[in-house]
């Protein structure tokens, strides 16, 4: 029910029923931390949003989220703006070269943001996408950026960040970085797989197509198929869309064309399955 919730290992805990109705139901002995503690909810289910290790740190995490309502204080108030720690000029040079692997984004967000600050948002869950509230020139804003593929974990993760960016009126960025992945559904299990991913992917484009703040798109590598859509790319009219000189974006990346041909014998055996 809540926007966002914050858990303490070995002390917080989620779960339907605990240790003695799972003993009874089924004769499995479990513990709490197994069944529903920190770990598993913030990195495995996403149920839980920010892992604190003691109290202390869940406190500054809850004053931390609250920081981020971007509610009008009755006094008007200066927000002194923080040069980052590592220099723009250095933006330069991490465009890659090749677009057979993703950059680590944090190298280019640490160079964006005041004071190379980023409240991150689900830190341990889909860790293929970097999602936080930061500030730019004093200005809070709320960044998206691959950091990987965009699997399942990571588009609800996205998606529930869309949201909570549009609920509070913050302004987006979305930072388009993604190798491109051939794609071979040659069994059942894969293709269940894919059609998981394609259903999580739908459920971000639709929260960053009803999202009415700004939204700004830079492609600062590579960009294709369905993550360039999900990543509030052209089709989605984002107020101002940025490209590196070195950026590609496109429904199939060069050289991938050959993972939709199949010979005879593959569509045979495909078909039988």
């Amino acid at each position: 029910m809540a926007e966002e919730a914050v858990i303490v290992q070995r002390i917080g805990t989620t779960a339907l029923a605990g240790p003695p109705l799972v003993k009874a139901a089924i004769g499995e002995e479990v513990s709490s931390e197994d069944l529903g503690g920190a770990k598993l909810h913030t990195k495995v289910s996403g149920c839980i949003d920010h892992f604190a290790s003691v109290e202390s740190e869940a406190y500054q995490c809850s004053r931390n989220i609250i920081s981020t309502f971007n509610f009008e204080l009755p006094e008007e108030t200066t927000t002194e703006v923080e040069e980052p720690l590592y220099s723009a000029e250095e933006l330069m040079g991490l465009a890659p070269k090749s677009y057979s692997y993703s950059l680590d984004i944090t190298l280019i967000v640490s160079r964006l943001t005041d004071g190379s600050r980023l409240q991150e948002f689900k830190a341990r869950y889909g860790t293929t996408l970097l999602t936080g509230f930061a500030r730019i020139e004093g200005h809070q804003v709320g960044i998206v950026a691959n950091n990987g593929e965009l699997t399942y974990e990571a588009s609800l993760k996205g998606c529930h960040f869309v949201q909570l960016c549009d609920q509070r009126d913050i302004p987006l960025i979305f930072l388009q970085n993604t190798a491109p992945q051939p794609v071979h559904t040659l069994s059942q299990a894969k293709a269940e797989a894919h059609s998981k991913t394609l259903k999580a992917q739908g459920s971000m484009m639709s929260a960053v197509a009803c999202a009415s703040t700004p939204k700004i798109t830079v492609v600062v590598g590579g960009c294709h198929g369905a993550d360039s859509y999900a990543m509030c790319g052209r089709a989605f009219e984002p107020n101002f869309l940025f490209l590196w000189p070195n950026a590609r974006v496109s429904i199939l990346a060069p050289g991938y064309a050959g993972a939709l041909e199949q010979d005879e014998e593959e569509t045979m055996r495909i078909n039988e399955q």
